[in-house]
């Protein structure tokens, strides 16, 4: 995929919110609990997705960051996006920006940054854990684009 996003695993010394609140509103950047998400893909597709019902006025969010976790955990509840994949610890957690502008203007406030990598068979166990049973990152992606379909 040719996405420009930023998509790694960072620590930071600010709380998850005021992390968040250096973030300006225009800028796509989310925070998700790594453990959680299961490869890069479900980030870019769930961020194409809520490009597309951004630009179609058809977001459940104003916000299209809130979009891009609501789209990734294929959820339309906010409330159960963020208990699904948010971030709820300043330690460990994936950063998705998506560019590099957005990624600047949190990255002056992270440390220990990674690429965001999994092997297969990890990436196969969280696909599963995330509800998809043949474990496939291929099916995840379909998943995750026939939910933004119903919405």
């Amino acid at each position: 995929m040719s996405l420009k996003s930023h998509i790694v695993v960072a620590s930071s010394k600010l709380g998850l919110e005021e992390l968040l609140d250096k973030i300006p509103e225009k800028l796509c950047v989310q925070l998700f609990s790594e453990e959680k998400i299961a490869c890069k893909e479900q980030l870019e597709f769930g961020y194409l997705n809520a490009l597309k019902l951004h630009e179609r006025g058809e977001s459940r969010s104003k916000s299209l960051s809130m979009e891009l976790l609501l789209c990734a955990a294929m959820t339309s509840q906010i409330g159960d996006a963020i208990k699904i994949l948010g971030a709820k610890s300043n330690r460990g957690f994936v950063v998705f920006a998506e560019n590099k502008r957005a990624y600047g203007s949190i990255s002056k406030y992270l440390y220990r940054v990674s690429d965001f990598t999994l092997e297969k068979k990890e990436k196969e166990r969280r696909v599963r854990r995330l509800g998809i049973a043949s474990g496939k990152v291929e099916d995840l992606i379909q998943e995750i684009a026939l939910h933004a379909m119903d919405r």
